[in-house]
């Protein structure tokens, strides 16, 4: 909005709300502004967020835990493994005790 000097008035109260609308004016377009460029960073940031951030896919089966070796154990195996378990509960020396001895 351009102004010529020779076209304000003379009167002061019209001049103030001259003024006043024109303070008015660029306040609503710096606030369209500043909103614009809120919008665009926040697009902005969320683009690597997204590119970035943990993926939500998940793989079948990922919360199972699987155990070769027992998977593979048969039963004569799995009874000796029972056996040397009660067997070893008895504590044993430390070496170290064993060569000063």
């Amino acid at each position: 909005m351009k102004i010529d000097a020779h076209s304000l008035p003379d009167d002061p109260e019209k001049l103030k709300r001259m003024l006043l609308e024109l303070q008015q004016h660029i306040d609503e377009k710096l606030a369209e502004k500043d909103a614009k460029i809120h919008e665009l960073l926040q697009a902005y940031n969320a683009k690597p967020a997204k590119e970035y951030a943990k993926k939500s896919e998940k793989m079948p089966g990922a919360g199972e835990v699987f155990n070769e070796a027992e998977d593979i154990l048969d039963e004569h195996d799995k009874a000796l493994l029972a056996t040397s378990a009660s067997v070893k509960k008895e504590k044993a020396k430390p070496i170290v005790d064993e060569l000063y001895q």
